[in-house]
């Protein structure tokens, strides 16, 4: 079955409802639906009146984002020509209209009148095993489901590989499903941070209740929020978001003797900390201890030279220094204060672009009770865990909560910051009051509006989605500016836009797939159509120019290959460059063949990359209109109109954006007229920017956002405490 690309859709539509007259049908109100689609949970809000939906927005953003709009556009003709959940599925995007179509029909369930007195279907009292797809790319999650006396009993995640990719897996498994059992619908909110785990155990639930003669659909019923306010004050620093940044931020103003309240919006701390592999070390006095000697190891000065050539300009050389002199004395303090370690890969590593820097950053100490290693690096959580704790330990006030997520900045009537107004999960509004507020939100990744007005495309996510610019709209809220927002997102990883989770191919094909799109050994065409005359595996700039994935339109390119070229493929196997394509993290677990090994199954990887909108087939034409191409640049591209091409789609995949708030040296916010927010302080990927330059990657030299971490927390921590005071 095909499936479609979707990017963020929201979508408002007004819908005539059939027999709108007498009584009133609906419970006035706004109700969010969600069903699991191709890969993602797809949600449906809609606005009730009492006898017709007024509006209806689809979020599908999870799903794939080719050609999702035209299969969107088609959806909302079928529901309004339908004027009620029972519409026609779009051809080729079947799993994702069945998503819409569910998730439609739970806020009926949850707005109709008559839905208040309804009995649910009745069940079968059994064991229901199912199986879905979830976070993981290595295999797919499976479940057991008890339904007793009519009721979801027990539910039982038999297999799953989602905790291979990182810790999220566990806050799923240990908050949503206590929480959907004793809600007993299917509404219930997913764990943030966890959103795609708590997803599939939802799919699983709802599975087993259509096996045990149930209609899932009605068991999307409103789960009660909590609607009272609760007000903390007495507050020296308050920290907006406990990733790295946050909780640095939090051990350096506790350490300096601050009242210190944390607040995160995930159900875990770490952030995009937790798939870190380690910071840069310039010249730490431990590791040199340690690895060197006790010597210098590099050249400071060589490294903040560098550093200003390569964003090309002096306009935050003051805080590039900072980031330089400080990113080994930053590690010292908290190896010393707080007990972290880093020695992961066995000692200090060389940088990515500067073979001269051969002693650079350092990986983190995976936790010596398992060794565990995720798939983007090791367990090292148990340190900021260690680091948080003892902070909170230095103060009877000090305190922080998960599953709270900031809203806005609390202002007196001269418009001063004096706290942050939150939400919990539960529904109830936070109000906390302190004398300095530290913005750790870590950047815009999970903001789909915010990622298209910035670089005027989405990317996909291997990072932290719960970062959704909240931060930097909370600075500029009150006057703070933005540096570098163009900066081009962290890209590490190249794969396709879609992977396959489920059967459909073995590992070994899967493989082989992921080698012909993200290849470099050919053609490739941008989004437009256009010849790319020059493309590698890099994905980060060096000294002397740009290349990569990350610096293409869209952040993807297609490679090109004639019937000629899959009918070699097919006796002679593939080229030697692409048989060595590696995927990084987001590997599925298979082998390419050796160059010369005849693909002999090429027919079939290339049914099931059509099918799931990974590659296309057609003559320049066909395929320039599949893809909103410009015909004749694509025909310009491949050579010849009347002949059929393969366009195989290669994604980049980001771990962080890196635009962020302006700051200065003390890691305050600034305005417009350069003065500072003297009480308002950013950090971590809600201040990068100023390391930055706008159209450029990152600093590429290894570590450099983790140690940024480190430096801008420890700052920010000091700054805030001193304020205090």
């Amino acid at each position: 079955m095909k499936k479609v690309i979707y990017g963020l859709l929201t979508i408002t539509m007004v819908v005539s409802l059939v027999g709108c007259s007498g009584s009133a049908k609906y419970k006035p109100g706004v109700y969010t639906g969600s069903s699991k689609g191709h890969s993602s949970e797809v949600k449906v809000t809609a606005t009730f009146s009492k006898n017709k939906i007024e509006k209806v927005s689809i979020d599908a953003h999870g799903e794939t984002a080719s050609i999702g709009q035209a299969a969107v556009e088609q959806l909302m003709k079928n529901i309004q020509t339908k004027q009620n959940a029972e519409f026609d599925a779009v051809t080729g995007a079947t799993e994702t209209s069945e998503a819409v179509r569910r998730a439609l029909k739970a806020t009926f369930n949850q707005a109709s009148t008559s839905m208040e007195k309804k009995e649910k279907t009745a069940l079968k009292d059994g064991t229901y095993s199912a199986i879905t797809n979830s976070f993981s790319v290595t295999g797919q999650m499976k479940g057991e489901v008890t339904i007793k006396d009519g009721k979801i009993a027990g539910i039982r995640i038999t297999e799953e590989s989602d905790s291979r990719t990182g810790p999220w897996f566990e806050q799923a498994k240990m908050k949503f499903i206590p929480r959907l059992l004793a809600s007993q619908s299917l509404a219930t909110d997913s764990v943030t941070g966890a959103t795609t785990s708590s997803s599939a155990i939802r799919s699983l639930v709802s599975s087993a209740i259509d096996q045990a003669g149930g209609k899932s659909d009605e068991w999307y019923t409103p789960v009660q929020k909590k609607n009272h306010t609760v007000k903390l004050d007495g507050y020296d620093v308050i920290v907006v978001g406990l990733g790295g940044s946050g909780i640095l931020s939090y051990a350096s103003a506790a350490d300096q003797g601050a009242k210190v309240f944390g607040l995160e919006a995930a159900a875990q701390i770490g952030g995009n900390s937790a798939s870190a592999y380690g910071p840069m070390a310039l010249n730490s006095k431990n590791l040199a201890k340690k690895y060197n000697g006790g010597k210098e190891y590099i050249s400071m000065s060589e490294v903040y030279k560098t550093w200003l050539k390569y964003v090309g300009t002096d306009k935050k050389a003051d805080v590039i220094k900072k980031a330089v002199e400080q990113s080994g004395t930053a590690l010292d303090y908290y190896m010393d204060q707080y007990g972290f370690s880093f020695d992961g890969l066995g000692g200090l590593l060389g940088s990515f672009v500067v073979p001269s820097w051969t002693k650079l950053w350092a990986a983190y100490t995976a936790d010596q009770g398992n060794k565990k290693w995720y798939t983007f690096g090791p367990d090292h959580m148990f340190q900021f865990r260690h680091a948080l704790e003892k902070a909170k330990a230095k103060n009877g006030k000090n305190d922080y909560q998960l599953e709270l997520t900031a809203q806005e900045l609390l202002k007196d009537d001269k418009g001063n910051v004096i706290g942050v107004k939150a939400v919990s999960y539960d529904g109830t509004i936070y109000e906390i009051f302190g004398k300095s507020v530290i913005l750790a939100t870590g950047g815009f990744l999970g903001n789909e509006e915010m990622l298209k007005e910035v670089y005027g495309s989405s990317i996909r996510p291997i990072g932290n989605t719960v970062n959704k610019g909240s931060g930097i709209k909370m600075g500029q809220s009150v006057g703070g500016v933005t540096y570098a927002m163009k900066s081009l997102p962290m890209v590490h990883v190249s794969q396709v836009p879609n992977i396959i989770r489920d059967n459909s191919l073995n590992p070994n094909q899967k493989a082989i797939l992921s080698a012909m799109a993200t290849t470099t050994d050919g053609k490739q065409v941008d989004e437009t159509g256009r010849k790319l005359d020059r493309m590698d595996q890099t994905v980060t700039e060096n000294m002397e120019g740009s290349t990569g994935i990350v610096h293409t339109p869209g952040f993807h390119f297609y490679n090109v290959y004639s019937q000629e070229d899959i009918d070699t493929i097919k006796t002679k196997g593939l080229s030697e460059k692409t048989s060595k394509i590696s995927i990084f993290g987001l590997g599925q677990g298979g082998k390419v063949p050796a160059s010369g090994t005849p693909i002999k199954d090429i027919d079939k990887i290339i049914e099931v990359a059509i099918n799931t909108n990974n590659a296309w087939k057609g003559t320049p034409a066909e395929l320039a209109k599949k893809l909103n191409m410009k015909e004749e640049e694509l025909v310009k591209s491949l050579g010849d109109k009347d002949k059929n091409y393969y366009l195989f789609e290669s994604a980049a995949y980001s771990y962080g954006t890196v635009g962020s708030l302006d700051v200065d040296q003390n890691m305050n916010v600034l305005k417009k007229d350069g003065r500072p927010i003297k009480n308002l302080f950013a950090v971590g990927q809600d201040s990068q920017g100023v390391c930055n330059q706008d159209g450029k990657a990152y600093t590429p030299w290894g570590g450099q956002a983790q140690s940024w971490t480190f430096v801008s927390g420890k700052i920010a921590g000091e700054q805030a405490a001193k304020l205090a005071k």
